[in-house]
Formats: C-alpha cells, structure tokens, sequence
C-alpha cells in the first residue's frame, strides 16, 4: 500500500490530523467525480439515446447495488437502499409481526435502540443487556434471550467504545430461541471485512458515510433470503406500489427481492458518489484495509495504555475504535481541534475520548495525536478522578 500516493487523494489531510472516521469519513477526490457525472447528466440532459434520466439513475443504483453486496457476502436480491442506518432498523422493527408478550434484546449502549412506539404500542418487552468493563458478555446477552424473543439487537463495532461481537455466535444464540438477528454495521462496514452468509445474520443496516467514504443520506438493509417473505413493507410509494390499478406505475419485476421496500424516489446522486468510493477500495483490496485499520488502533491502544490512559476500549478489541476515559472529553477535543487534529470527546458513560483510525491514517498520525492530547490535558488542569 503506497501510503503516500493514497494520502495525496484525500485533501483533508494536507491541514488535519484526522482520526474521527467513525464520527464522519474522508473523502478521496475521486468522488468528486461521481458527483461530476451526475450532475454533468442533469445540467446537460447528456442521457443515452432510448432512455430517460430515470432510468440512467435506476440502472446506477442497481450498479451499486451489487457492489455493496459483494462488499457484505450477499446477493442483489437481499440489499435494499435507504436513507440511514435508523431507516433500516426500522423497516426491520415494522415488519416484523409482534404480539404483546414478545420481547427484543439489544446491548444498552446501542446508538440505535430497539425501544420505538411501534413496539410499545404492541405491548413488546424490550430487555437491555448491560456493559461490563466495556463490553458485552454473551452469556449476559443469552440470559436476556428466551422463546419469547423475536428480535436480537446489536452492533457489529459499538459507537461508544469499538466492542466488536462474535456476529456468527449471536446468530447463534439468537436462532436456539427462534429469534431473528438485527446487526447495525456502520461502524464496522468499509473497515473490517464481513460476510453476512458465514456469520448467520438475518438483517444488517448501515450508512456509508464513515468507512465507506459514501454519502449521507444514503444506506442500505440487508436482508437474508428466507426473511424476505415474512417482512413486510412498512410504507408504499411509486417504487413498490401494490395497487394494480389503470394508472399503477409499472410494478417491479424483482417480485420479492429486497428492493420491495424501496418506496420513493432514493438518494440518486448519492449513488454516483458511493460507485467511486466502493471502487477506490476496492482497488485497495478490503483485506487491505482491514490489516492497516487494525494494525493503527492496536499501535494507538498499545500507545495509551502505556502512558496509563484508564482504557474504555477493552484490551483485546479489534475494531477502528480505540476510546479512553476522560472526565473534560469535549473540552479536550475542542482544545485539539484548533490545533487541526480531530477526535471526538464525548460527555457520556463517565466522560471519553473516542478516537478512529482509517487506512489513510499512518503512525505518524497517532503520535502527533498523543503529544497534541497531552498538552492539552496539561493546559486544562489535573484530569485524574
């Protein structure tokens, strides 16, 4: 991986020292093209011949739909565009058939809890599994887990901290008591490779603006084959209609594919973006990637730890997130934010800095990080307690 050649793409970090990726990602100035071409199409009205701007935006749509299956171990049929990961959570939540007395299980410190008004209004109990020196024991979460559970809740890289689960060992837990698993990957998508099939899991929502260098505005659910029949859309429009009637838009031909619960018009321009990033890492290669992601947080870990930071990121993590406690946390990342390096300082769970490294990141980054965070810490005043 030529570091140097792949850090020119990325204007951001000719000023910044950037390592917030988890927060928001970067950029290459590759996807600038992909808007270019998007909007060169409509200023122009530069379609092919024969067809419709539309139908050059559903065919763009249906390319990136395939590559972000590939990216996850899933077919066309199971990926569905959204417009975030709360979107796809809840088109999950919605369809499912609940009865009161069911329940939901999910970790407390999901950035998206199980916890809506649908399940509310159903009489469903929601059971939340809480962390232990920051993370989630699955015998914790089993206990939690019974035949009245149809839904299990997790994140494949916690926001909070970067506990990553064992996904295929969940599934499994989950699928004993005739639950489903529901995975929010936007924290681990981009930078970790993943394969949907071989973990088990049953549906995966994530947005591609951090480690997929993607959009806002824009994401995608997954949903395994044999759910597609039992969940039902939650909402109807143009794109998915059942109405037959004489002035029926032209229903879809996928018939129970994921893209059942595309209703409206999606987030086109967007599509065009992402194409270039999926294409920018995958030149790369995702093994890449990963290698790199994990070899920067286990060197900032190693880092911290050995200046007697106190940890939240338990030891043997493996994830792009590596977070420490800190009781001035926004103060601290405000403070290194004027001096152009970009972490995110958060107030919640005792205070905490949470810090996320991608493969444009290098050591250097790191280093620079913890002596910019150490004189921060010094001019703010004693920070032990």
């Amino acid at each position: 991986m030529d570091i140097l050649r792949i850090r020119s793409d990325f204007p951001a970090l000719k000023e910044w020292t950037y390592l917030d990726t988890s927060f928001v990602g970067l950029y290459p100035l590759q996807v600038r093209h992909g808007y270019e071409e998007f909007l060169d199409m409509w200023l122009q009205f530069n379609v092919t011949m024969g067809k419709t701007i539309l139908s050059e935006w559903l065919e763009k749509a249906e390319v990136v739909r395939n590559m972000i299956a590939s990216f996850i171990g899933a077919t066309r049929d199971e990926i569905t565009f959204t417009t975030s990961t709360g979107c796809g959570l809840n088109i999950v939540i919605n369809g499912i058939s609940w009865s009161s007395g069911d329940n939901a299980v999910f970790p407390e410190w999901e950035h998206n809890p199980t916890d809506t008004m649908t399940l509310r209004k159903r009489g469903v109990e929601v059971r939340a599994v809480k962390p232990k020196d920051g993370r989630i024991e699955l015998a914790d979460l089993e206990k939690a887990i019974d035949d009245k559970t149809k839904l299990v809740q997790v994140s494949q890289v916690s926001y909070t901290n970067g506990f990553r689960f064992n996904l295929k060992k969940v599934a499994e837990i989950a699928h004993e008591h005739g639950a489903r698993l529901l995975v929010d990957g936007t924290q681990a998508i981009g930078a970790l490779l993943t394969n949907l099939k071989e973990e088990n899991v049953d549906f995966l929502s994530a947005a591609p603006y951090k480690y997929l260098m993607g959009p806002a505005g824009l994401a995608f659910l997954y949903v395994r084959q044999d759910n597609l029949d039992d969940l039902i859309p939650d909402r109807v429009g143009w794109k998915n209609q059942i109405w037959k009637g004489e002035r029926a838009e032209r229903l879809s031909e996928s018939g129970e594919a994921g893209n059942k619960f595309e209703y409206g018009t999606l987030h086109y321009q967007g599509m065009y973006g992402l194409e270039q990033s999926l294409k920018y890492l995958s030149r790369i290669g995702l093994e890449n990637v990963e290698n790199r992601v994990l070899e920067l947080s286990g060197y900032l870990w190693d880092r911290l730890k050995a200046l007697a930071f106190d940890m939240y990121t338990p030891e043997d993590t493996k994830s792009p997130i590596v977070s420490f406690f800190q009781p001035d946390a926004t103060i601290i990342a405000g403070t290194l934010m004027k001096e152009k390096v970009k972490v995110s300082g958060r107030p919640t769970h005792g205070g905490h800095i949470r810090v996320s490294t991608h493969f444009y990141n290098t050591s250097e980054d790191i280093d620079h990080f913890i002596e910019r965070l150490t004189d921060a810490r010094e001019s703010n005043g004693p920070h032990h307690g």
